[in-house]
């Protein structure tokens, strides 16, 4: 009976699918394969990582940030209007204002905001004048400077400090509060008390020789300050102190981001506890003590801390000047100075410990905090004395007094109200008070909810370790709480010992630990149906429900989204995996018993590990080509020969270095020309043999003598040689090695409060770190392996981590036994198995070439794992171990069987007959949907807000030169990067004096330098208007205040992207003729805002052309996949696959050109199994030929377009399936 087995690749953008049959006698044939090509979940640019959301969100951050500030104006000028402190403006205009972005054309308006050198007409001067000098406000032109001094202040309000935030702008050092400190300290030393007098000052005295704006200013210290000043001096009634003050400092609180946090993993429906709430703390701090074990002076062995012991090491958890320690503390405390160490280190210490002293631990600072405030006894002290107590049910427990409180500090974001909660409802002292407002807490999450954490810590209270008392903290709810009242010592008098000693492989227990515990709890007390399914189990994790069925009865796949995951990358992956099972399972290609054998992509995993581990794969790429040119050059020293490193020579040659070019088996000295060249007496040699399950990563490799390696170690490990002391000696340092980076790892610390890009940088310094680590510790355990652990090869690398967890499980929720959901068919093979087997099975060398070029790569890698099973790791060992009895012994050659005769020629000519399919996400007809609730009940409302760049930022200015309208844009000048760049500034006089500051020195030096204007009145140049190249600007928007030059009246903008390009056809005096139009982004946005039918996609675009009326022959988006032919399209065979792949590419992008003929459209194209970037191609112009050489990429006029277009002439689905659309 044949077994279908699915093989799957994944990649970030790529997934390689095949299905193989294998029969009774483990051959397999090949049913059906392909290759799925998709965008990443993330932008990267310049190889840097960033969510797709981020540049989106800043620039609506800034939107609103506008938007706020001109409501603030507007809300000042109502106020101003009122007590008539400014000119008229009425309700009609303001609300223009706010709601159309209209400005008041209000003369008296215009005129009253307008500043004058001449006539004293200055902001800054009228707030002098308004904080040293009483107005009349009987005379209307004093009411008139009040006013244009309090409308100033509405501009800017200045830095609000918020206690709540934990970012480098709330430190005292930062950038913010450390401009804030220097502008009070510049203020200080001139002798002014008020930000509008400092500033006044600067300009009377240095004009604009002095920046006064784009300076860190205090809300508190700066604005507010001199507000109150002004009104105090001014005597404004309270009334108006209170509107002005509202209008000006009014700020609406955060949104709540409460509803984004994942829920917990033992009870769903509760959220994840925050890490700064003390029963986390607790929660936290006894599961790590409860770990730590001890050999002292009177132990045979390591033991788990005695009572006396935990409580005399629990003070250092409640250290003010140490949240976080390390390990040391807790052994000095134990052992006495200089008495311990870990019990790995060879030292000869009286007291052992099971965690290095650099082991970092973190204690309770928030419960420190209140200990501080409220003395030892905080928890009775706060019941003591809070007032808030009574609730519709009664008295609240101590347990909801301290939430009140903990709740209080972890929202309030402002001091005084904490001062005044710590007066009014705990009854503190002023004293107390302010060191209750002064408590900051983190903003991080724990894994489990408030409710969870609460009921394990009644156990770990009592000394168990995390996994047993996860076991037991949800039996007191099983089984009610009058009968654990009553019966909760007999209970853990049973279950304890089952707990603390249960093994697994006892075979006289049936079932697992968590079955023995629900047995026991079913037989011994009357429990309600299903209510011992409750029971924690320490490894839960949120699971996916069983597939269901569609409209037809068919198995599918059901959204891979869970809580657990805010991976935008995985989830793109999971998703496009799901599109390709989904259609394998409703073409019944694939059943619910098909055998699933997949391997993950590591760089699934978070953003952090995936730069680290490319920081990684970079520097041993860079540390590759050092050894190339080392290689080149001591060769030729040493032999006086030339060479041309293969990779494996670069391969010994890292051995070598690694080893520090001595044999670790003989000890022998090993020179450059007696492992590189002819006839070597240096070769690699698996430190574990592969006959006896050993791999082929580097980890596992040395250099040794040829002649050792065949007649002695053979295949033993290291261990079993007799000589294994003198080998240990020679590889002591990488134990050193990789000891001392478990100990720089361990110093890396991260907490909540750090800034994003600080945190960020350590974590992957920690992951490189620990990559490093785990290659020298790898290296070095094989050589003191004494027996090779069963599946040891499969094994290593296969730590895949939560993502692939989580793949895994969503996979699993369809293909298990029908019987019995715990029977999966799910299979994980790992990369380096993977290569192996290409090896092995003859396909390396040409996929390392294809990897690099042709995406049929991903397609051969899932075909090789798809053909990975038990039998083919029992043959690869049988292998191995024939190679070894031929190498040694003179035995017979050894073969590797493939999974069938012809395998590596298919999989090396897959590329004439594989499909590869893209998917490109088309995001612009999209609307976002959110659920409203109105008085009247919920409902969907329908956003219209565009998906992609409309345009390019840079604004550009239209200047007239010689009777032509050209395009400038105003930049720093220190942003000049050449001399040619000089030559484009439009000012000639500015051209001229930038030209001889430049002249005879370098330029990067120079232009960095001031460069002055008039340099007797110190006059800089700071900003240069220069030419650009952009000939077609988009007009966005009219400017406020319209030019007469009909030019100018607009905000010019470069195109950053086109959305679509429809190409028209018609005959002209017999001949075919074609015209184009390209819809810009901001063009096909404005449809999509308006329109209704998002589908209806040729109203986008006119059914004739508007130049000759000629008709529409197709559109085209980019992403859309076409087959190309040369005439007519009766000269594709869609009989043969290997035809349509040479026709199919994919539209990259379009564009326009203007040549002296007329307008073209211009459309790039790239081959669908180009895996190339746009950077290494280079394109091929000119229209498709029948029988042409295949062109990576092509460039081609609208006019020379042959071609049917995908969802328009035919559909491709998910799998290359192609359907003609007739």
């Amino acid at each position: 009976m044949k077994k279908r087995i699915l093989g799957l690749d994944t990649g970030t953008n790529s997934l390689g699918w095949a299905v193989v049959d294998r029969d009774d006698k483990n051959q397999y044939s090949l049913i059906k394969r392909g290759d799925l090509i998709f965008d990443e979940g993330v932008k990267i640019e310049k190889g840097i990582e960033s969510s797709k959301a981020t540049e989106r969100t800043g620039h609506r951050g800034l939107r609103r940030q506008y938007f706020r500030r001109r409501l603030r104006k507007i809300e000042v000028l109502r106020v101003l209007v009122k007590y008539g402190l400014c000119p008229h403006v009425s309700d009609e205009e303001l609300h223009l204002w706010h709601t159309r972005k209209v400005y008041p054309k209000n003369d008296g308006l215009l005129l009253w905001q307008r500043t004058d050198e001449n006539d004293g007409k200055n902001p800054y001067i009228y707030r002098c004048r308004c904080l040293h000098e009483k107005l009349d406000l009987s005379n209307t032109a004093d009411r008139m400077v009040l006013g244009r001094a309090m409308y100033h202040l509405a501009q800017r309000r200045g830095f609000l400090s918020n206690r709540l935030d934990s970012s480098e702008d709330e430190k005292e050092d930062g950038a913010v509060k450390g401009g804030i400190s220097s502008l009070t300290n510049e203020m200080q030393a001139a002798g002014c008390e008020y930000l509008g007098e400092y500033f006044y000052r600067l300009y009377n005295e240095l004009g604009n020789t002095v920046k006064i704006r784009n300076r860190y200013t205090s809300r508190e210290q700066h604005y507010k300050k001199e507000f109150y000043a002004i009104c105090e001096k001014q005597q404004l009634d309270d009334q108006l102190i209170e509107e002005l003050a509202k209008a000006l400092y009014f700020q609406r609180p955060l949104k709540s981001q409460r509803h984004s946090v994942g829920k917990c993993t033992f009870e769903p429906s509760k959220t994840r506890c925050a890490d700064s709430h003390p029963a986390y703390e607790e929660f936290r701090m006894l599961s790590f003590v409860n770990t730590i074990k001890v050999k002292s002076p009177y132990d045979e062995e390591l033991r788990v801390l005695n009572a006396k012991e935990r409580e005399a090491i629990a003070k250092l958890f409640y250290r003010k000047s140490k949240p976080n320690f390390d390990f040391e503390d807790i052994a000095k405390e134990l052992a006495g100075r200089k008495n311990y160490c870990y019990i790995g280190d060879m030292a000869d210490k009286a007291y052992k410990f099971n965690y290095r002293m650099s082991q970092g631990v973190s204690g309770c600072p928030t419960t420190t905090s209140l200990m501080g405030v409220f003395g030892q006894e905080w928890r009775a002290s706060i019941a003591e004395t809070y007032l808030a107590t009574d609730t519709k049910l009664g008295q609240k427990s101590v347990d909801g007094m301290v939430d009140d409180v903990w709740n209080v500090l972890y929202s309030f974001s402002s001091k005084e109200k904490l001062r005044d909660f710590g007066r009014t409802k705990l009854q503190l002292s002023d004293e107390a008070a302010e060191k209750f407002a002064n408590i900051r807490l983190t903003h991080s999450f724990a894994s489990l909810s408030l409710k969870a954490i609460r009921k394990i810590n009644v156990f770990l209270r009592m000394g168990l370790v995390y996994s047993h008392a996860v076991t037991l903290a949800n039996i007191p709810t099983i089984v009610g709480p009058d009968v654990w009242q009553t019966q909760h010592e007999y209970i853990l008098k049973e279950l304890l010992p089952l707990i603390e000693n249960f093994n697994p492989r006892d075979t006289e227990l049936q079932g697992t630990l968590d079955f023995c515990v629900k047995d026991f709890l079913r037989n011994n007390f009357d429990l309600k149906q299903g209510a011992a399914d409750k029971l924690y189990h320490p490894s839960m994790i949120e699971t996916y429900p069983d597939a269901g069925v569609n409209a037809k009865g068919v198995l599918q796949l059901g959204s891979p989204r869970t809580n657990a995951i805010r991976n935008p990358m995985a989830m793109r992956s999971l998703h496009k995996m799901r599109l390709v099972i989904n259609q394998l399972l409703r073409e019944g290609t694939i059943n619910q018993d098909t055998e699933i054998h997949i391997e993950y992509a590591r760089e699934l995993n978070d953003a952090n590990k995936r730069k680290a581990i490319s920081d990684w794969q970079k520097s041993k790429e860079k540390e590759r080509k050092k050894y190339e040119g080392e290689i080149i050059a001591l060769y030729k020293e040493e032999t006086g020969k030339e060479i041309t490193p293969t990779d494996t020579d670069i391969l010994k040659f890292k051995l070598w270095e690694e080893q520090n070019h001595i044999c670790l088996y003989t000890g022998k000295q090993i020179g450059i020309a007696e492992f590189l060249g002819t006839n070597p007496r240096y070769d690699i040699e698996h430190t574990v043999p592969q006959s006896v399950g050993g791999d082929s990563t580097d980890m596992n490799l040395t250099l040794c003598d040829s002649r050792f390696n065949r007649d002695i170690k053979k295949a033993q490990l290291p261990i079993q040689l007799e000589n294994h002391a003198d080998i240990l000696v020679r590889i002591a340092e990488w134990k050193e090695r990789y000891e001392k980076l478990s100990k720089d790892i361990d110093r890396i610390r991260t907490h909540s409060g750090m800034a994003k890009e600080i945190k960020d940088r350590l974590i992957q310094k920690r992951h490189r770190l620990k990559l490093e680590r785990d290659y020298w510790r790898g290296k070095y355990e094989r050589f003191v392996m004494e027996e090779v652990p069963e599946g040891f090869s499969r094994r290593q690398g296969a730590g895949i981590g939560l993502i692939s967890k989580y793949a895994g499980l969503y996979l699993k929720s369809l293909f298990h036994d029908k019987n019995d959901r715990n029977k999966s068919h799910v299979f994980v093979v790992k990369g380096t198995t993977t290569a192996e087997f290409r090896k092995m099975w003859g396909l390396q060398s040409e996929y390392e070439q294809k990897s690099r070029v042709n995406h049929v790569h991903h397609c051969i890698d899932a075909i090789t794992i798809a053909c990975i099973g038990k039998y083919e790791y029992a043959q690869m060992a049988q292998y191995y171990h024939d190679e070894a009895e031929y190498l040694y012994h003179h035995g017979a050659k050894p073969s590797f069987a493939k999974p069938w005769k012809t395998f590596t020629e298919d999989l090396l000519n897959l590329e004439r007959n594989l499909l590869v399919v893209h998917h490109s996400q088309n995001n612009m007809a999209k609307r976002a949907r959110k659920k409203v609730l109105t008085a009247t009940g919920e409902y969907w409302a329908q956003g219209d807000s565009a998906r992609g760049s409309l345009h390019k930022d840079t604004y550009y200015g239209a200047i007239e030169r010689d009777g032509k309208i050209k395009y400038v844009v105003r930049k720093p000048i220190s942003s000049l990067k050449s001399s040619d760049e000089v030559d484009k500034i439009v000012d000639n006089t500015v051209k001229e004096i930038v030209r001889k500051a430049l002249e005879g020195k370098n330029f990067k030096e120079a232009i960095n330098a001031p460069i002055y204007m008039n340099q007797e009145k110190g006059i800089l140049i700071k900003k240069v208007r220069c030419y650009a190249k952009i000939k077609r600007p988009i007009d966005i928007r009219t400017h406020r205040d319209v030019s007469k030059q009909e030019y100018k009246q607009q905000f010019h903008v470069d195109n950053d992207d086109n959305y679509m390009i429809a190409i028209y056809e018609g005959v002209v005096k017999g001949k075919i003729k074609r015209d184009f139009e390209l819809v810009k982004n901001i063009e096909a946005a404005n449809f999509f805002k308006q329109s209704q039918d998002r589908k209806d996609y040729p109203t986008i675009i006119p059914e004739k052309s508007f130049r000759n009326g000629f008709p529409l022959k197709t559109a085209l988006t980019t992403g859309t996949m076409v087959i190309l032919f040369e005439k007519n399209k009766e000269e594709i065979d869609f009989t043969k696959t290997e035809d349509i792949s040479r026709r199919l590419y994919k539209l990259t992008g379009m564009t326009s050109m203007l040549t002296d003929s007329g307008e073209y459209g211009v459309l790039s194209l790239r081959h669908h199994q180009e895996a190339r970037s746009s950077k290494e191609l280079k394109s091929k112009n000119g229209a498709f030929k029948n029988g042409e050489e295949l062109r990576p990429a092509i460039t081609m006029l609208h006019t020379q377009f042959n071609a049917l277009v995908q969802n328009i002439d035919f559909r491709m689905d998910a799998i290359g399936n192609i359907e003609l659309i007739k």
